[in-house]
């Protein structure tokens, strides 16, 4: 479907492979109980005040952290779809299995 995904700007990301990440890491991992996208944000150094700021708004609204920090990293850091997936790999997010379904999903 996507012939290089690991290349797409965040703001390219497919709604259907956003979706995925969105439901994945907004809930906390059943084993471990951290939140995906928290991690996945001091991952990338992403400033504890903003990830505190994205946690608050989340718990006042029906908003997603998850979409908010993938905006952040789109617009201040101009980051890829790869180096997010690279990112959910590693071991300080250690989500693979989140990874492996959106390069399973994007063909």
């Amino acid at each position: 479907m996507y012939s290089n995904i690991a290349d797409l700007a965040l703001c390219e990301l497919p709604p259907t492979l956003e979706n995925i990440l969105i439901k994945k890491l907004d809930v906390p991992h059943e084993f471990k109980g951290e939140y995906g996208w928290k991690k996945l944000g001091q991952a990338f150094e992403i400033d504890n005040d903003d990830l505190t700021y994205l946690e608050t708004a989340y718990k006042r609204s029906v908003g997603s952290p998850t979409k908010e920090l993938l905006e952040i990293l789109d617009k201040n850091q101009c980051r890829t779809v790869g180096e997010v997936l690279n990112k959910l790999k590693g071991s300080h997010v250690n989500r693979p299995d989140v990874a492996w379904l959106i390069h399973v999903r994007q063909k």
